[in-house]
């Protein structure tokens, strides 16, 4: 589905039960598929995505936040670069 004129593209991904190579592969690939300003929303509840994917993203030009965190699960909402 399209994103509205004037909205940007928006996909979460429920990573929670995947493990390594599982979330960050998956949130990669979701990435390459967003136009630069999409963003993506990345739920899961493996602790080491914590510093692997913001690490990543960064590296691809992309800015993170996460903004849910109940010690168990986190969520992650990132921010596709231009670039």
């Amino acid at each position: 589905m399209a994103a509205a004129p004037g909205r940007q593209s928006v996909v979460e991904l429920d990573l929670r039960g995947s493990v390594c190579p599982g979330p960050t592969g998956d949130t990669l690939a979701a990435l390459k598929k967003l136009p630069p300003g999409g963003r993506l929303v990345v739920v899961t509840d493996y602790l080491p995505a914590r510093q692997t994917i913001p690490r990543l993203v960064e590296e691809r030009g992309c800015s993170w936040e996460i903004v849910e965190d109940n010690g168990e699960t986190f969520r992650m909402e990132i921010v596709k670069g231009e670039g």
